[in-house]
């Protein structure tokens, strides 16, 4: 596909037929919240052709609602864009607006655990060195390129830092986010990390499904979850006594892969609405995959989760033996693609 029927965006500025290349590929940076009094920095990418999107510098740079062709792709809650509260304070679920991406870390995933709150600090951390730029991609596209930095710690032991880089295209239904992840401490930290990709009607609706990776194995958290482990892959009907369910993908050896073949995905699929989601990771870094659905009426989303870590917080990892730790000096990279294509 591209992003005017055969012909490439820049073509159409060469040719001078576009006089400003915000027709095609905008970004605009603005305070959202006006009308709530929830003041917080926002910057709105605007794509022909491909996922339009907005990003959140005080909530770790994370993706709030996102559109492809008009369609929502995003699940937001009933808190929508709410500023978070200081990092370490208030309630993670009282100040959770869903959105397309949001990351969970840099400390804790999951529940609370050693002092660390649910899912951690770093959608409730203000992004610095925040800046948007265009490139051109090889098949001669707009490419909206916003990078930013996210810090964890404290004043004497803990230094987390985040280069976040993330992208999205004319032409094509593909946005993309990259994290290098340092220590720049002087002590090993514990370093779990989840994408919690958010995913609503009209996309995630009776008649959609889950296609997860190929080889995996699903089971259930907890004995809550076990009851609904055979019927994990359709979107369940609405009820208003609905309650969540999750799920572990297990993805046997895929965090041993060399080569190219470091991905895997996730196609979320609604044929009546012609729409597939793909949610693409490099496995090296995030060998783990979670499933969340919440069927409540008013509530209704679908999770995709790649991580590093379990949901169960970082105690029952430590105990597990899985607890992923950073050394000094040390980096991880986690890579993540949602991509949305027509299915005719």
């Amino acid at each position: 596909m591209t992003s005017t029927r055969g012909r490439p965006a820049n073509a159409l500025v060469r040719d001078g037929l576009v006089g400003h290349v915000d027709q095609l590929a905008s970004a605009h940076q603005s305070l959202a919240g006006l009308d709530t009094g929830q003041l917080q920095r926002a910057i709105d990418l605007q794509v022909v052709g491909g996922i339009s999107a907005r990003l959140l510098p005080d909530r770790g740079m994370d993706v709030s609602a996102a559109w492809f062709d008009g369609i929502p792709l995003a699940w937001v809650s009933r808190r929508g864009d709410v500023r978070a509260a200081t990092p370490g304070t208030g309630s993670w679920i009282g100040q959770f607006g869903g959105g397309l991406v949001t990351t969970c870390g840099l400390q804790n995933v999951g529940v609370a655990s050693e002092g660390h709150g649910q899912h951690g600090s770093f959608s409730a951390t203000p992004a610095s060195a925040v800046s948007v730029e265009r490139a051109t991609t090889p098949d001669d596209e707009i490419e909206l390129v916003v990078t930013g930095v996210v810090e964890e710690g404290d004043a004497l032991d803990v230094h987390l830092r985040c280069e976040r880089r993330l992208t999205t295209r004319t032409g094509k239904g593909l946005l993309t986010v990259t994290d290098r992840v340092t220590n720049v401490g002087t002590a090993a930290v514990p370093a779990p990390m989840l994408y919690h990709v958010n995913l609503g009607a009209p996309l995630w609706s009776p008649g959609g499904y889950v296609t997860a990776p190929a080889g995996s194995r699903t089971v259930a958290r907890d004995a809550d979850s076990q009851q609904w482990v055979g019927v994990w892959e359709h979107a369940p009907r609405p009820s208003r006594d609905g309650v969540e369910r999750v799920f572990e993908h297990v993805l046997d050896g895929t965090g041993d892969r060399e080569g190219p073949d470091t991905w895997a995905q996730v196609q979320v699929t609604h044929e009546e609405l012609g729409l597939r989601l793909t949610v693409a990771w490099d496995v090296r870094a995030m060998p783990r995959l979670h499933q969340w659905v919440h069927p409540r009426a008013g509530v209704y989303v679908l999770g995709i989760e790649p991580a590093n870590c379990s949901v169960l917080g970082r105690a029952a990892d430590r105990a597990a033996g899985r607890l992923p730790v950073l050394q000094p000096g040390e980096s991880r990279t986690t890579s993540l693609r949602v991509g949305v294509s027509r299915l005719t």
